[in-house]
């Protein structure tokens, strides 16, 4: 393969209801420098409707048969996270280089393992934390590199919804142990746009909470209760000293969406979004210590080569598998990579610490 082809990918997980079929999918097909060629899923019958749907020319109703195929250079993995792990190792067992959705594993000691595993294979791997990917989110890093608002030193970081809706097959979401709710994957996500503003998480104290318990299916009616966290909130330390704070609510009504301000020595940086700051249009504002808050624009060549508009749920997925496809040709280092999902991870891990009665925790780190 030279470097002017396309790179060909396939996606585990197509089904109707999954966020391959809203994103990931759609996401490689509107994306440059990438070509989709396959997608698997568990059954023959679904693979095959997929494929038909999206025009891709091969499918599978085994990862098994996917992986024999020699024509597919990466392979996404866009399951529930209880299936992330032993998909993922398959994938890395089988050489091919791979992009799995966030969470990286059901557990930390999971998402090690896949670390370890890719390490020790040599295989070129991603994440799915998206958020990076989108032009806002970059442009504030690089307004913050170049000095914008002096030296940075606190934040504030919030997303507020509406609880969303579940139906009875998919149960699995109101439950924690699944990798569900507001810690696992809003907080998450969130924590994720400070780590690549700013630099990671030295420490924290927080808690997180399940406030608004019962509910009822949307197919059926039925009664069901929240285990999963709907709440969490905590005050960190990053690793370059600045010092803020985190708000996540899954229970908000009507919802406040995303917001986050930075806070320098110099001046300010603020970013909003209606919702999930990954698929939606964001509002940057900037301005001088004592001045006033102006509206700032984000440059074209963020934005520019996808074939879907702002605030699709593909759009800021596609930019990042774009780039994952040329750091795979160009034999560069991903970011976010499996090292980047363990360190989230970890930070999860000391929420929960800390919830529980540790107070201040440190954020474990093996690398």
């Amino acid at each position: 393969m030279s470097e002017r082809d396309p790179v060909r990918f396939a996606v585990i997980g197509a089904g109707p209801e999954g966020f391959g079929h809203r994103a990931h999918i759609p996401g490689i097909q509107a994306a440059p420098g990438v070509e989709l060629i396959a997608l698997a899923t568990a059954h023959d019958e679904t693979a095959r409707s997929a494929a038909e749907h999206w025009g891709v020319p091969r499918w599978y109703g085994s990862v098994e048969s996917l992986l024999e195929d020699d024509d597919v250079d990466v392979v996404t993995v866009s399951v529930k996270p209880r299936a992330h792990y032993p998909l993922t190792m398959a994938v890395i067992e089988s050489g091919k280089a791979v992009y799995c959705e966030w969470p990286l594993g059901l557990t930390t000691d999971e998402a090690i393992e896949m670390e370890k595993a890719a390490a020790k294979r040599g295989v070129h791997a991603g994440v799915g934390l998206q958020g990076r990917w989108a032009p806002e989110i970059r442009h504030l890093r690089d307004l913050i590199g170049a000095g914008h608002i002096g030296k940075p030193l606190s934040f504030e970081v919030s997303q507020a919804l509406d609880r969303f809706e579940i139906t009875e097959p998919r149960s699995w979401l109101h439950h924690e142990e699944q990798a569900s709710g507001a810690l696992f994957v809003a907080s998450a996500h969130v924590i994720d746009s400070v780590r690549f503003v700013l630099g990671d998480i030295e420490a924290l104290s927080g808690l997180r909470a399940t406030l608004f318990v019962e509910d009822f299916y949307a197919d059926t009616g039925n009664r069901f209760e929240w285990q999963a966290s709907d709440t969490v909130r905590y005050v960190a330390r990053l690793t370059g000293g600045q010092v803020g704070s985190l708000a996540v609510s899954n229970i908000t009504s009507p919802p406040l969406g995303f917001s986050i301000r930075i806070f320098g020595d110099e001046g300010q940086l603020a970013a909003s979004a209606p919702g999930y700051y990954q698929f939606t249009p964001m509002t940057l504002l900037g301005g001088p210590r004592g001045g006033e808050m102006a509206a700032i624009k984000v440059p074209e060549t963020l934005k520019k080569g996808m074939a879907l508009p702002e605030g699709d749920a593909g759009t800021n997925v596609g930019r990042a598998l774009s780039a994952f496809g040329t750091s795979f040709v160009n034999g560069d280092r991903f970011r976010p990579d499996f090292v980047d999902a363990v360190g989230l991870h970890r930070i999860l891990d000391a929420v929960i610490q800390s919830s529980d009665g540790a107070g201040w925790v440190t954020v474990g780190n093996d690398h």
